[in-house]
């Protein structure tokens, strides 16, 4: 009988042990991802956050914002110089649904544009999807924080050549 519990325990326990290596090792495979690009670009960040596979980083000391976003073991990493900024918006898109008998906005995505002063061109980078894995985790207010960082940093570019 003893034995009938000791399997059963085992059943139950070790896939849980399973999942936590599991995700153990997938943080450190991103741990490593952001060290090694820290390296390769020689950037010492004064501002970093981390979430879901998401990663923000901000270098003042050469004005640089680096994005890294990993989806499906596919790595995105987007490294913008924000001397070249000249705006950036929060682009979100809601969905209503009807929960008990009120109306509920349902975030569905979230980015942050940035757009150029020299081309035509923007960024966009993703950090909320509903398609994604990932539960939603104060992404608004996370875009609110960063967004606020970049116009702060893209005005003391234009400041200090004014100067």
């Amino acid at each position: 009988m003893s034995v009938i519990y000791a399997i059963t325990t085992l059943l139950c326990v070790l896939p849980i042990i399973w999942l936590i290596i599991i995700g153990k090792s997938s943080a450190k495979k991103f741990a490593k991802l952001i060290t090694n690009a820290l390296k390769d670009e020689n950037l010492s960040f004064t501002k970093t956050e981390q979430w879901n596979k998401n990663f923000l980083g901000f270098d003042v000391n050469k004005n640089i914002l680096i994005f890294i976003k990993i989806i499906n073991e596919e790595t995105k990493l987007i490294k913008i110089d924000l001397n070249t900024v000249k705006s950036c918006q929060i682009n979100k898109k809601n969905r209503d649904f009807k929960k008990d008998s009120t109306l509920e906005p349902e975030l569905q995505s979230l980015e942050i544009e940035l757009f150029f002063t020299k081309k035509n061109e923007s960024v966009t980078l993703n950090l909320y999807n509903i398609d994604d894995e990932y539960t939603q985790d104060f992404e608004v207010e996370r875009a609110e924080i960063w967004q606020t960082l970049i116009l702060q940093n893209k005005l003391k570019t234009i400041t200090k050549k004014a100067a």
